[in-house]
């Protein structure tokens, strides 16, 4: 009697040997299936947040950041300069070989924006006068020596009504000097 019963349970779920999943496994394979899922959109958000407008002052930042690890790393001078045309800050070798880019998130050729590079006299350093501030010209590039040092300088960045003006140690990529007008 065993035998047939074993054999009417056989015909109707099949053989002993072929396996199911348990309840176990399926709630198993869901449960990591939905933790993967939630992993995947929370990347996928922080990817898209990166390409969020960045504020100028964190872009410029970052510009003399990489133009001192340059003039450091391949032991030559390098240049930080703003190229209007494309809207970018670009690190430059001595040889014009472009070594940072950076662009700023806005259109090219933009009216409304601006980045402005002044090399501080050297008579007077970052030290500013607080009636007439630093005696400053404005200059086309910024030159990062390999002993990570620069010229005394500072960026004015504008876009519109928004104006700031950014005052560099340079002897590392510290900002000495922030004025925000907005």
């Amino acid at each position: 009697m065993k035998r047939s019963r074993r054999k009417e349970f056989e015909s109707h779920c099949g053989s002993p040997d072929t396996r199911a999943f348990t309840l176990i496994e399926i709630v198993m394979a869901i449960g990591l299936i939905a933790l993967l899922t939630s992993v995947v959109i929370i990347n996928v958000d922080s990817i898209f947040n990166a390409f969020e407008d960045r504020p100028l002052s964190v872009i410029l930042k970052q510009a003399v950041r990489e133009a001192r690890f340059q003039s450091a790393k391949n032991k030559e001078p390098v240049h930080l300069e703003f190229d209007w045309e494309s809207s970018r800050l670009l690190v430059k070798s001595a040889n014009n070989a472009i070594l940072g880019d950076f662009p700023t998130g806005y259109p090219a050729e933009d009216p409304l924006l601006s980045i402005t590079l002044y090399q501080l006299a050297p008579e007077r350093g970052i030290a500013s006068n607080s009636r007439t501030g630093p005696v400053r010209r404005p200059v086309p590039r910024v030159t990062f020596d390999p002993d990570r040092s620069s010229t005394p300088f500072e960026v004015e960045l504008k876009y519109g009504l928004d104006q700031s003006l950014h005052r560099y140690d340079p002897f590392s990529d510290t900002e000495i000097a922030n004025d925000e007008t907005s």
